[in-house]
């Protein structure tokens, strides 16, 4: 799931390496990783669930503290997981 992922934020623009150091696909990733932790899920669960979770870490949900952590790649991270989500559902 996070190799679709990855795949996914890098046809879309997103940097992978910027200045010979991980960058946005990497931090992305890792952010992902950590709220599936923290909502004890698996990347899959988290993925078919993103549509319920997304809102709870961004401005005015009940996690936003947590959603700015990391530079908000939390947030970002979600936001850009559910538009993948939502773009396989049409497709």
């Amino acid at each position: 799931m996070l190799n679709e992922y990855r795949k996914y934020l890098v046809k879309n623009g997103f940097a992978v390496i910027v200045n010979g150091r991980n960058s946005t696909c990497y931090d992305y990733c890792r952010a992902l990783k950590r709220v599936a932790k923290i909502e004890n899920l698996t990347i899959e669960k988290l993925a078919e669930n993103i549509s319920d979770i997304c809102p709870l870490y961004q401005r005015g949900g009940p996690k936003q503290i947590l959603g700015a952590g990391m530079s908000r790649s939390i947030r970002s991270s979600l936001v850009q997981l559910r538009k993948m989500m939502l773009e396989s559902q049409v497709a």
